[in-house]
């Protein structure tokens, strides 16, 4: 190794204590200038002012836009926090999703700080930033020898994880960008070449050249493949370890010592509010570093106007945030259930089609619960009475009206089908209005569920998607979205069954269906091909508190169970 050339060995010391890795070059960079590309002094701030903006525009422009948007939702801040008061920040990267649960991957140097930190003080946390969404992380795992520590988040819909298609790819001297997050969410970038050595046999290097804020953050060629996890900044510009023994850490599970947090600032009311009346449980007193899985208020794909709602003509988005809601249950002051509902064209009028689980009894679910208020959330985010107008329970939808609200052009359930490539799964949040989009394709599998009209999309959608629409992407209506666990993607009952049951509900009077307090496992009326006996059961997974690790083997398991009904 040539003389002047970093080595990470040299720049590390191991705590025998903790066996935690100690970084000695962080103490006193936490402002410096930095060269820029073209030669520019940068002053770089930890609060977050962008490094080379001046350039910025130059290099990034030479991506393409898909490119550019990708690269950016795989990439974010971390920021260890005792309290209020922030003590380290660095970058990460998304590398695996399973359902609502990211992996993020990040120098052992967020370890350091937390193992300096955790001497002095016991309230730490580390806070997920990524653009405009701040979410807790728990730090689960590390590997010393590379140099890995990794951060465990949930309730970030709009985080990709990188590639790894291209990993083994390396051309010296071909351009690179890095990506790095500051801590208020704002992407930075810098470009810069690849250099031809490695370092130690397993680091390479870059001449991007950066702030600390950007340690841990992704490294791309300019056709958006990864090519590594960026660590230090040196005179002569990056080390990063590469892709590919990125991929032999993931893959071989290296990354298996354990960090917990204490969790006591993460469960409090201000993340989820008055758990009670809310309908939650209130978190074990016994149990660290819990989250509280399965809500209605987690968010999945695209926030309205990002993302795949870019791809929507303006006409189609603006329709589907005007016929779009959010209804929830209530008992007393205590919420049972939420979920999302769309108005449709019906009996000349515009009602509300949504899942029958807001009206279902959780002790018994042939029947609707006693005493229950509805309340929508209208597009306007205001907040009025719903009133039952049909429920069917076997098939798991519901109409609700409101009074004293316009809906210009009400969805029309037409009497034919569709021929759409990609599809758009809908929900809303009850609490906060947020409305979203999950993109997807309808794809064929066997139906495990006791419904057997279901189809599936591969929109990957949560409970606040429950009786939301399916549409194609020029709004044409394709169906209306469950849950079902153990399947990567959403269940729907499609426009065909659909049509059937409000033609039905026609016949009906009011609210007809079964009386209140009286339970029945008698079918009075079934579509034509139905062969079912006894009511189908809709499952939903009720709330509780859990270790993230334990979600993903639940998540896991449900799938495990799903394949084996398939092959019996």
């Amino acid at each position: 190794m040539r003389s002047g050339r970093y080595d990470l060995r040299s720049n590390l010391k191991r705590d025998e204590k903790t066996d935690f890795v100690m970084t000695y070059s962080k103490k006193h960079r936490i402002k410096e200038d930095i060269v820029c590309n073209e030669g520019e002094i940068a002053e770089s701030l930890v609060s977050g002012d962008l490094p080379c903006e001046s350039n910025q525009g130059v290099f990034w422009s030479e991506l393409s836009g898909e490119v550019a948007s990708n690269l950016s939702k795989s990439v974010v801040s971390l920021a260890l926090h005792d309290g209020n008061t922030m003590l380290f920040v660095c970058s990460g990267i998304a590398v695996h999703r399973n359902g609502h649960v990211i992996k993020l991957l990040t120098s052992a140097s967020l370890l350091k700080a937390f193992n300096d930190a955790r001497k002095d003080h016991d309230n730490l946390k580390v806070e997920v930033h990524h653009e405009d969404t701040v979410v807790i992380g728990f730090l689960r795992e590390y590997n010393l020898d590379h140099n890995m520590s990794a951060v465990i988040v949930e309730n970030l819909p709009d985080l990709r994880p990188v590639p790894f298609n291209n990993v083994q790819k390396f051309v010296p001297h071909s351009k690179v960008v890095a990506l790095g997050r500051d801590i208020s969410g704002k992407l930075m970038t810098t470009s810069g070449v690849l250099i031809g050595e490695s370092y130690n046999g397993y680091l390479m290097s870059s001449t991007c050249k950066f702030s600390e804020v950007y340690e841990g953050g992704p490294l791309f060629d300019f056709d958006g493949d990864f090519l590594g996890m960026n660590l230090s900044f040196t005179t002569e510009g990056t080390v990063f370890v590469p892709g590919d023994r990125v991929l032999d850490q993931l893959v071989n599970c290296i990354l298996d010592h354990e960090v917990r947090f204490a969790a006591r600032d993460v469960l409090n009311k201000d993340r989820y509010g008055d758990l009670e009346s809310l309908g939650y449980p209130e978190p074990p007193k016994s149990k660290d570093g819990m989250i509280l899985a399965y809500t209605f208020e987690e968010p999945f794909g695209d926030i309205f106007g990002k993302g795949v709602w870019s791809e929507l003509s303006e006409d189609v988005a603006s329709s589907i945030c005007e016929n779009t809601v959010a209804l929830a249950s209530f008992n007393g002051d205590k919420r049972t259930f939420a979920c999302t509902g769309f108005f449709i064209e019906w009996n000349e009028c515009a009602t509300i089609l949504t899942s029958a689980n807001l009206l279902r009894d959780s002790s018994d679910e042939n029947r609707i619960a006693e005493n229950l208020r509805i309340e929508v959330l209208l597009p306007n985010n205001l907040r009025t009475v719903g009133t039952v107008q049909h429920y069917n329970l076997h098939y798991n939808v519901a109409l609700v009206s409101v009074k004293d609200h316009c809906v210009r052009q009400p969805v029309k359930i037409q009497p034919y089908g569709h021929n759409c490539r990609k599809l758009l799964a809908v929900g809303r949040i009850f609490e906060s209005g947020r409305l979203m989009a999950a993109r997807g394709q309808q794809f064929p599998t066997v139906v495990t569920h006791d419904c057997k009209f279901l189809s599936y999309s591969g929109c990957t959608t949560t409970k606040a998607g429950i009786g939301g629409p399916l549409l194609c992407f020029d709004g044409t209506f394709v169906g209306m979205n469950f849950y079902d666990e153990g399947v990567e993607g959403t269940a729907f009952l499609s426009w065909c069954e659909i049509r059937e049951i409000l033609k039905y509900f026609k016949t009906k009077g009011a609210v007809a269906e079964h009386s209140h307090g009286n339970p029945s496992d008698v079918l009075d009326w079934k579509i034509a091909g139905d062969d079912s006996v006894h009511p189908d059961r809709w499952p939903v997974p009720m709330p509780y508190w859990t270790l993230p690790e334990d979600l993903v083997q639940r998540k896991l398991a449900a799938k495990i169970r799903r394949q084996e009904a398939i092959l019996c």
